[in-house]
């Protein structure tokens, strides 16, 4: 037990050891207004020492940790660790910055979590915070940095499922006869994503050498990062893909290329240096942002098209396939799912069309069964009908042999 002192301040003190550091013994010393409270104090670190769960003392804020831990993070693609550090930046350090790392606790984020729904922030982004929160926390835990993670004592913030609502066939066909009509400089890119089903990072990534037109096909090997405007790997391995180009896609390809030959050749500030497929008025990276405001958003309202986002094209690509009869591991592929339960669980629930299908056949398995069983009921009370006959037959030839004679 650790021996207690009274301090002039009128406060008792008391000394606990902690371990050994370059072969000295460690002592920290603890405060409290009463000698109850410091023989609490000493009590709990002499546990955490016991169970070697102790952890220094540290100034290290919370706000401080996670730029930390973001600007270090090498474990994850150019495009996560940019999405992670705007969710530290717009939603945790705001609200647990100034919280000192070892004393952040459930309460503060649950305080944050609240907070983040006053401010009308859709479940998926609040999930979203938590979950990046959680990751820096381990990784805390794992470090020594704290002894124990609480976002492990807060429920995860419940998502709704989102209900797939992809174009219908006439919708994109509407979409591109009015791009078309309009002579929108991106025709070529809506063609692609609605019959490629290719992610946006991916199509404003794509290179002209990535294009084979003699074969037509198409690989995906980079994504545009949205906000740094660097070009990053793909977001798996299967999503690093070859594609068939339909013959509509090809012929908008040529034409994208031909226009943007002649913009090269009149604009003087013109800088294609990545040869990218689709790219800004002068030649460079096109931001994702600028992609959706000028250009997606005003082609949906002058097609007289719902307001969708740029993604569901990608949902449509994928369900009109779907609706086609074709198989869901070719979906899967040309999507560049990792797994082909992520196409089933986002697209075949989704799908009317195929349920229709699937009962239909089980509708026909069942009639063939019972006009089998009917057939069968048929014979067989044929031949009950016959025996019977029969039988009555020969009883009858019996009676009348046994007549005597006139």
């Amino acid at each position: 037990m650790a021996k207690l002192f009274k301090r002039k301040d009128g406060r008792w003190s008391a000394q606990v050891f902690v371990g050994i550091v370059d072969g000295k013994r460690k002592y920290r010393t603890v405060y409290g207004e009463t000698q109850a409270e410091v023989r609490q104090k000493t009590s709990l670190i002499s546990a955490q020492v016991q169970r070697r769960t102790y952890i220094e003392p540290s100034n290290v804020t919370a706000e401080m940790y996670l730029t930390d831990w973001v600007e270090t993070l090498d474990s994850v693609r150019a495009n996560t660790r940019e999405s992670y550090d705007m969710v530290v930046r717009n939603y945790l350090t705001p609200y647990l910055g100034q919280v000192k790392l070892q004393e952040l606790g459930a309460l503060d984020i649950r305080k944050m979590l609240a907070a983040l729904e006053r401010q009308g922030l859709a479940p998926r982004t609040r999930e979203y915070a938590y979950s990046v929160l959680n990751a820096a926390l381990n990784d805390a835990v794992l470090w020594d940095a704290i002894s124990i993670n609480p976002c492990t004592k807060i429920k995860r913030p419940h998502v709704p499922d989102h209900e797939i609502t992809p174009l219908t066939e006439g919708e994109s066909k509407k979409l591109l006869e009015t791009a078309l009509e309009l002579k929108e400089p991106f025709y070529a890119l809506y063609v692609l994503a609605l019959t490629t089903g290719m992610r946006a990072s991916e199509l404003l990534g794509l290179q002209w050498r990535d294009i084979d037109f003699a074969n037509s096909r198409l690989a995906v090997r980079r994504v545009l990062v949205k906000d740094s405007l660097e070009f990053s790997e793909p977001k798996t391995k299967l999503a690093r893909r070859s594609i068939t180009l339909t013959d509509l896609a090809v012929n908008a390809l040529k034409k994208h290329a031909e226009e943007q030959a002649k913009i090269g050749n009149t604009k003087s500030n013109w800088s294609n240096t990545s040869g990218l497929v689709f790219c800004d008025s002068l030649g460079g990276p096109m931001r994702y942002q600028n992609l959706i405001r000028r250009h997606f958003k005003p082609l949906l309202m002058k097609a007289e098209l719902r307001d969708i986002r740029f993604h569901d094209l990608r949902h449509t690509c994928a369900s009109l396939l779907l609706q086609a009869g074709e198989h869901p591991k070719i979906v899967q592929e040309l999507l560049g799912h990792s797994k082909i339960s992520i196409t089933m669980d986002l697209y075949s629930h989704s799908i009317p069309s195929m349920q229709k299908e699937t009962a239909r056949k089980m509708d026909s398995i069942f009639q063939e069964k019972r006009s089998l069983y009917l057939v069968n009921s048929q014979k067989s009370s044929q031949g009950i009908r016959q025996n019977k006959t029969t039988f009555q037959i020969k009883n009858m030839s019996k009676n009348m042999s046994k007549r005597p004679a006139n």
